[in-house]
């Protein structure tokens, strides 16, 4: 390759760069998140370990011996996508004011919020500090915030004891 076309070939890439026509994929995902706001649907997910072969959301707990709660195992995600009709039986609806989702895991054991989103496709940690079942049900909860007249999106959970 020559010097001159080198040259030139550097500048058209350093001139696409600046202009963002070319992008790194990697910079490329932050700019693609879309804010959470009004008039909008979403649907939450949660995304355990193990997973389940029939579909259903598993939050899997670390349970030592014999006890009935334990704590989430870690690497488990929740997650909030904007959705675009016809939509889900789950779907939620954000109304005319909220700016946020709120997770929320409602069990045996009570109510623990699990994350805030104020973007849609980003995944958050289920955090491994709360007190969770080792088996049994739940339902996790994302709540537009305000709530004014929105809907939330809900996920039934099942929980999965991996003995410690």
């Amino acid at each position: 390759m020559s010097g001159r076309f080198r040259s030139r070939l550097i500048a058209s890439a350093s001139a696409l760069v600046a202009s963002g026509a070319l992008a790194v994929s990697a910079s490329a995902s932050p700019a693609q998140a879309i804010a959470i706001g009004p008039h909008q649907y979403f649907v939450g997910y949660v995304f355990g370990s193990p997973a389940s072969a029939s579909g259903q959301s598993v939050i899997g707990v670390l349970c030592p011996g014999a006890a009935s709660t334990g704590h989430p195992v870690a690497g488990q995600t929740v997650e909030v996508q904007l959705f675009l009709p016809p939509l889900p039986t789950t779907a939620g609806y954000t109304g005319d004011k909220a700016a946020q989702i709120d997770a929320d895991l409602t069990s045996a054991t009570g109510v623990n919020s699990i994350a805030i989103f104020t973007q849609y496709s980003v995944k958050l940690p289920i955090p491994t500090t709360i007190t969770v079942p080792c088996t049994g049900t739940g339902t996790m909860s994302f709540n537009p915030d305000p709530d004014v007249d929105g809907s939330s999106s809900t996920v039934t959970v099942t929980f999965v004891s991996i003995t410690a």
